[in-house]
C-alpha cells in the first residue's frame, strides 16, 4: 500500500556534517532510494552473492501516482500485510521537469522561427546569465529574466485566472549551429481578477539552468503568453576554457533576492531533484537578479565562485579577492576592497563568495563592478565585470 504526502524533506535527506560519519551517510542514501549497503569489507564473495539473491527473490510493486504539478515532490510509505518479507522503497519522487518541456508541441515550432527570425518581440524585458563551471571546460548557466506582468494573458480556467507562459532559449555557436537548448511553461493561476491586478503590479520573473562546454556564443529567448505579443531577447554569451586544474572563477550574479536556505528547504530539494543548482553560501541562497538595478535600499550582493585547486594540497594557500565599483560613464572609482576571501574547506576546490553590494552609498547612476581574485602563491584570475544602476 502507498501513500502520498508533500514532505519532500524525506527525499533527500539530512546528511551528517562530519566527514567521520560518512558511513551513516551511506545507509541514508541506501534508504531513501530503496537500495542497501554493501560495505567495503574483505568478503567480496559475501557481497555478491547478496546481490545476486537480491536480484532473483523479490516482487516489484508500482502504482500510477495522482496527478500533480510540474516540479512537486512527494513522499512514499510502502507496507504489506505478509510477515517474512522484507520491504524496500524509495522514500519519494519528483515530477521533475524535462529540460525541453515544450518539444514535439506546436507552440515549440513557433518559438523556434520567432527566435531563427529576423522581426524584433514587442515586450520588453530584462535578461541576465552568469555561469559556473561545474567541471572540466562545461558550465551552468543561471538565467534570469524579468517580463512585464501585462504581458502575460490570463483567461478563465476552472473557476480561475490562469495565464501560461511559454519559453524557449537557444545558444547559438558563432557559425550559427547551435549549442544548447531548453523550453519549458511558467503556469500562474489567480483565484480572482483582483489578484491579478495586483499581481500586474511588479514584473515577472523567470528563472532556469542549462549546461554549456566553454565557447563563446549568442544566446537567445524567445517568451509568448499565447496571444500576439511575443519577448525576444539576446545577448553574447562568453565561457572561457577551463581545465579544472588552474585558478579560476565563474561570472558574477548580482542580487537582492537573499534568502535563508533553511526557510526554503522544499524549493532546495526540488531544485537539486532537477539537476538545478542553488547558489549558496553562509546559509544563504542568492537569486541571480535579471535586472542588475537596485534601489539605495536594497540589500544587494555579489555572488561568484573562486575555483582553487590547490585547496586539495595539504598546505593550501590563502585566497583573497579585489574589488572595485566604477562609474560607467567617467571610470571614475567609487569604491574599492581587498581582502581575503572566507577560509574555503580543506579538499574542497570551489570557494563560495557572497559580497555585500554598497548601493546605499552610491548616487543614483550607472556602475560597473569589477572582481578579480589571486592567490599567495601568484595566481590570479580573469577580472569578472557587471554592470548595475542604482535609483
Amino acid at each position: 500500500m502507498s501513500s502520498l504526502y508533500n514532505q519532500p524533506r524525506q527525499i533527500v535527506p539530512q546528511f551528517p556534517p562530519s566527514a567521520s560519519d560518512n558511513q551513516q551517510v551511506l545507509y541514508q542514501l541506501a534508504d531513501g532510494t530503496g537500495g542497501f549497503v554493501i560495505l567495503n569489507t574483505n568478503d567480496l564473495v559475501g557481497g555478491l552473492e547478496r546481490i545476486a539473491k537480491d536480484q532473483n527473490q523479490y516482487y516489484l510493486l508500482g502504482y500510477k501516482p495522482a496527478v500533480s504539478d510540474k516540479g512537486s515532490c512527494h513522499s512514499l510509505k510502502v507496507k504489506v500485510d505478509r510477515g517474512g518479507t522484507n520491504v524496500r522503497a524509495r522514500s519519494g519522487y519528483c515530477n521533475a521537469r524535462p529540460m525541453d518541456l515544450l518539444a514535439g508541441n506546436p507552440i515549440e515550432k513557433d518559438l523556434e522561427i520567432r527566435a531563427g527570425g529576423e522581426m524584433k518581440g514587442n515586450v520588453d524585458a530584462l535578461m541576465q546569465a552568469p555561469f559556473f563551471y561545474t567541471s572540466p571546460n562545461m558550465a551552468q548557466v543561471h538565467l534570469a529574466v524579468e517580463i512585464p506582468s501585462p504581458a502575460l494573458k490570463f483567461e478563465k480556467v476552472k473557476g480561475k485566472q490562469h495565464a501560461t507562459l511559454n519559453v524557449l532559449g537557444i545558444a547559438f555557436k558563432p557559425d550559427g549551429s547551435m549549442a544548447a537548448r531548453f523550453s519549458d511553461t511558467s503556469n500562474v493561476d489567480f483565484d480572482d481578477k483582483k489578484e491579478v491586478e495586483e499581481f500586474q503590479k511588479r514584473p515577472f520573473r523567470y528563472e532556469n539552468q542549462f549546461g554549456i562546454a566553454s565557447g563563446e556564443y549568442k544566446l537567445r529567448v524567445v517568451f509568448s503568453s499565447g496571444n500576439a505579443s511575443f519577448g525576444k531577447l539576446e545577448m553574447p554569451l562568453l565561457i572561457d576554457p577551463y581545465q579544472g586544474e588552474e585558478f579560476s572563477m565563474s561570472g558574477l550574479a548580482l542580487s537582492n533576492n537573499i534568502r535563508p536556505a533553511a526557510a526554503i528547504s522544499t524549493d532546495l530539494d526540488t531544485q537539486m531533484l532537477e539537476d538545478r543548482t542553488p547558489l549558496l553560501v553562509q546559509g544563504m541562497q542568492v537569486s541571480p537578479s535579471a535586472s542588475n538595478h537596485f534601489k539605495k535600499t536594497d540589500p544587494a550582493a555579489i555572488y561568484a565562485e573562486i575555483y582553487e585547486p590547490l585547496m586539495k594540497s595539504s598546505s593550501p594557500p590563502t585566497v583573497a579577492f579585489d574589488l572595485r565599483v566604477v562609474e560607467r560613464k567617467s571610470g571614475q572609482e567609487k569604491l574599492h576592497v581587498r581582502q581575503k576571501t572566507p577560509q574555503g574547506k580543506a579538499g574542497e576546490p570551489v570557494i563560495a563568495l557572497g559580497l555585500k553590494l554598497p548601493v546605499a552609498t552610491l548616487d543614483p547612476g550607472s556602475y560597473r563592478v569589477e572582481l578579480r581574485a589571486g592567490d599567495t602563491v601568484g595566481n590570479n584570475s580573469k577580472t569578472r565585470t557587471a554592470d548595475f544602476d542604482v535609483e
